[in-house]
């Protein structure tokens, strides 16, 4: 009994480890469209103020920039 439970363990094992390199240390990208990392913009006054579009600060009216 002992002698069948040894190779199904290290199968076993070895799955693992092959799952893990696969898929455990990959980085992931965050997902983004065509390719290109999405713009963001802000106000130069009001760096919490952050847009994906260009446009006008909500709290001061100034042209938002793109951020960098």
């Amino acid at each position: 009994m002992k002698m069948k439970l040894i190779p199904a363990s290290l199968v076993v094992l070895a799955l693992a480890v092959v799952t893990f390199g696969v898929t455990g240390c990959s980085k992931s990208e965050p997902a983004q469209s065509g390719g290109a990392q999405a713009k963001q913009y802000t106000c130069s006054m009001h760096p919490d103020v952050v847009q994906d579009k260009p446009g006008k600060c909500p709290k001061c009216g100034m042209a938002l920039t793109e951020k960098r």
